[in-house]
């Protein structure tokens, strides 16, 4: 594969990117191909800045990973990774985002690579590389399965209502990948803690200033905690309760904890909103658009749910399914991230078809909160940067 001719934004028409004072990527940038040299420009001034909310946060991103990948390259491929991506993002369609997206899947190959060698010892001097590496690589698999979803969406005869099953199953798989990439960072952090927590990476792996007592906040939120709560009659509420119960009602509880945490980083209204908080959409037709404070907080769920709940959702139990369609109502209310672009919507798609339509009275309130429609899944579909009236163009971002 031939990589297309890179240009250095005219954005920063004054600034060398191989004369520099004060280059704190030269060390890395001195051994990359000039294309290579371009993707990384593009993670220095554009990708980093979207991978988190806060300053100190997108400031460590960009002053803190260049030292840790300077001594340690499995780090320079995920930081290739993410970027390539996103310039295939904000290329549309055509072959400049194929080359693009083809690029980052190398550059992913090869971070793995050197990645999964280290986590038989992590220790002091690579626990923070190892954790930064995790979690462009959580954010490489949103993006990616999201990207696998629509294509295979867009394989299916349009109009289609049940898809074959082999359909339906690599639909599943590419939805749970996502979920296992959620847990790759909390895999570092466990071995890891006291290293990380205090280490070059604190301001992003540290949540210290997330309420403890995690409670609905607001008449809405109430209202979906209790939505939540009934659901557990699902499976409890009848003489036979299931045999996966236990499985079921805990992931539920860390679902009911998300969204209360949720609610209480969403800004009321009448507060002055933070100059990093990110648009959040109580249901996409006619719902208000707020401010949320971390978007680090839909994550919990996913790192917090056991094994055997996965292997339910892998074997198409319907209350696991359920649960996990109500987790995706979360993820699609986020606005102008790009790389949770399209997740929600996607998730919710994946449990409609893997449920049956004889079972969609599961997820009624999903697909309302997210606008789904479920009869034209399979349809053509526009795939355009902006997003609704009043939201910031993905351009942009």
């Amino acid at each position: 594969m031939s990589l297309p001719d890179l240009t250095i934004p005219t954005t920063f028409p004054w600034i060398s990117p191989y004369l520099r004072f004060n280059d704190i990527w030269r060390p890395i940038r001195e051994n990359l191909p000039p294309a290579l040299q371009g993707i990384l420009y593009h993670y220095e001034y554009t990708t980093s800045l979207t991978l988190a909310d806060e300053d100190p946060a997108k400031a460590a991103w960009q002053s803190v990973v260049p030292d840790l990948a300077a001594n340690h390259k499995f780090l320079v491929h995920n930081i290739l990774a993410v970027a390539s991506l996103h310039l295939a993002r904000l290329h549309g369609r055509g072959s400049e985002r194929r080359a693009m997206t083809d690029l980052a899947a190398s550059q992913m190959n090869k971070a793995i690579q050197g990645f999964r060698p280290q986590l038989n010892n992590i220790n002091a001097e690579n626990a923070a590389a190892l954790f930064a590496s995790s979690t462009l690589t959580a954010v490489y698999f949103f993006r990616t399965a999201t990207q696998e979803l629509e294509d295979i969406r867009a394989s299916v005869l349009q109009g289609t209502i049940t898809p074959p099953p082999y359909v339906v199953d690599r639909m599943l798989a590419a939805t749970l990948r996502t979920i296992w990439g959620l847990r790759g960072p909390w895999t570092v952090l466990i071995p890891g803690w006291d290293h990380v927590v205090n280490g070059e990476m604190s301001v992003i792996a540290n949540r210290h200033w997330w309420p403890k007592d995690r409670r609905p906040k607001s008449d809405l939120a109430l209202e979906e905690d209790q939505r939540l709560a009934d659901m557990e009659r699902l499976w409890n509420g009848g003489p036979d309760p299931s045999p996966d119960a236990d499985t079921l009602t805990s992931a539920l509880f860390y679902l009911r904890e998300t969204y209360a945490l949720v609610s209480e980083l969403v800004i009321a209204e009448n507060e002055f909103p933070y100059l990093t908080s990110v648009d959040y959409a109580y249901a996409d037709e006619g719902g208000k658009i707020v401010q949320m404070k971390d978007r680090g907080a839909i994550f919990v769920w996913a790192v917090r749910i056991s094994r055997e709940f996965i292997r339910l959702v892998e074997q198409k139990n319907k209350y696991a399914l359920a649960i996990l369609a109500h987790y995706a109502v979360l993820a699609g209310r986020v606005r102008n991230v790009w790389w949770l672009e399209g997740m929600g919507a996607n998730f919710i798609i994946t449990v409609a078809v893997a449920l049956g339509r004889e079972n969609w009275h599961l997820i009624e309130w999903p697909v309302k909160q997210v606008n789904v429609d479920l009869e034209n899944a399979f349809s053509a579909r526009l795939d355009l940067l902006e997003g609704a009236p009043g939201e910031m163009a993905m351009e942009v971002v």
